[in-house]
């Protein structure tokens, strides 16, 4: 096997296992704090050894520049608004902005890591074996942690309705979801090398994500079915009753329980939701500091407790719980209502903007169906989970970023090969439009 390979398998494993293990490090000791924010980081050094190494060339297309301006539009907004407004320290300003592009610099660092190397079909192979064996181990171990929980409740976990929410050695419920979701994401890539075996980890990462009792779960179970159907199934072969049936009753479920839960945040609790009091408040926000919003770190974001952003209290927000100043826990429970405030309409807008270049990105892999489903799983839980928390500014979000960046590095040769042909065929339409001049001109000459 090439060195190259065998660095790449070791690098993976190793990201794997660290972001799994991500947030329990970081309760527990400091120096793991900026993992998610350090491996965004990476991507300054990567691009200056891709360039000294001579393999960075970059061709602007339109969908770059595209992409590269509403990204700026989008994270310049929120700086303009702390220089229009100062409602915050230079410091949280400054944290908030870099937390908010993490994402997209984690997926471009991922990108440069293995853009550049082209594994033949026997060493990818032999890359999906043994990181088959990784995600199998580690879903093991948490599935039986979590056996082991429900039974003897080994971890701290509440109780919803009347059931134990499995959260195991992690801060937050909703950590323990995103991690599965990886996993799954990682699952689905391996699809056609393992076929039926993928759905023995895929049964017990949806157990685990059921016992968190979260409704987000409930989304991300009714997404994996949904891309089994969509992506996977024999399209000359009808579905069977019964698969039906279970989609149905899946999709269902989640349905409902996403209905319950935004009709209990934003209509029964009101003005003492948090979440919905975030949500209200965000475009009168925008409508009053327009055009740039109120700039980074001064609202839903958890850069806006300390010290407690003026925001709240010009809005009348100070005293609803979990936003006061005395019990803030619940200030970053959304993610478009804190864009919006903070970055304004264009801000808001350009983000909407880069996501759809990036998505489509993804969906440029519907060819490569293992490539696509995973990755395409990642989009639609993010997605799903920034109603309720800051996803894509979120440390989950980050091994998500990871995941998406490598399986679209895989497809760079394609990617350069469109190009060329784009090239030529625009090269050739270019030299039609000549030769016609040259003939138009010839003809009046003669004439």
């Amino acid at each position: 096997m090439k060195t190259v390979t065998m660095r790449n398998i070791l690098l993976i494993s190793f990201c794997i296992i660290l972001f799994v293990l991500q947030d329990w490090l970081q309760q527990h000791l400091e120096v793991f704090q900026y993992i998610d924010e350090l491996f965004a980081l990476l991507i300054v050094p990567m691009a200056v050894l891709r360039f000294l190494q001579k393999k960075l060339k970059i061709s602007w297309t339109r969908e770059r520049i595209l992409f590269a301006i509403f990204l700026i539009v989008f994270w310049v907004s929120g700086w303009c608004g702390y220089f229009v407004w100062h409602y915050q320290p230079f410091v949280n300003t400054a944290k908030d902005s870099y937390v908010n592009i993490k994402f997209f610099l984690a997926a471009g660092a991922s990108w440069l890591m293995f853009a550049y190397d082209d594994p033949d079909e026997e060493e990818s192979g032999r890359m999906r074996q043994i990181l088959w064996y990784v995600v199998n181990a580690v879903t093991t171990v948490l599935f039986v942690l979590c056996l082991a929980d429900l039974f003897f409740g080994i971890f701290d976990a509440d109780m919803r309705g009347g059931l134990r929410a499995v959260k195991l050695f992690y801060s937050v419920y909703t950590v323990l979801v995103g991690i599965c979701v990886f996993l799954c994401a990682i699952c689905l890539w391996m699809y056609e090398e393992k076929r039926k075996m993928i759905f023995i980890p895929l049964a017990m990462l949806a157990f685990i994500m059921v016992s968190t009792r979260r409704v987000k779960a409930m989304g991300a179970l009714a997404c994996l079915v949904l891309i089994f159907l969509v992506v996977f199934r024999n399209r000359k072969k009808k579905l069977s009753r019964k698969v039906k049936i279970f989609a149905v009753v899946v999709v269902a479920v989640a349905g409902v329980a996403a209905l319950y839960q935004t009709i209990s945040y934003y209509f029964l609790m009101g003005t003492e939701s948090a979440r919905a009091v975030l949500t209200i408040g965000a475009p009168f926000i925008a409508a009053d500091h327009f055009p740039f919003g109120t700039g980074w770190g001064t609202y839903g974001s958890a850069f806006s407790i300390e010290p407690y952003s003026p925001v709240y209290g010009m809005y009348w927000m100070a005293g609803i719980w979990g936003i006061s100043q005395s019990y803030s826990s619940f200030v970053s429970d959304t993610f478009w209502p804190m864009i919006l405030g903070q970055c304004g309409y264009f801000g808001f807008a350009a983000l909407l903007g880069a996501l759809w270049i990036f998505i489509k990105k993804v969906f440029a892999l519907w060819d490569y169906r293992c490539d696509f489903a995973s990755t395409l799983f990642l989009i639609l839980y993010l997605l799903i989970s920034s109603t309720s928390e800051s996803a894509f500014a979120n440390p989950v979000a980050v091994p998500m970023a990871f995941w998406i960046g490598f399986v679209l590095a895989s497809h760079r040769k394609d990617g350069e090969e469109i190009r060329a042909s784009i090239t030529e065929r625009r090269k050739k339409r270019i030299r039609l439009r000549r030769q016609r001049r040259m003939r138009r001109r010839a003809n009046k000459s003669a004439e």
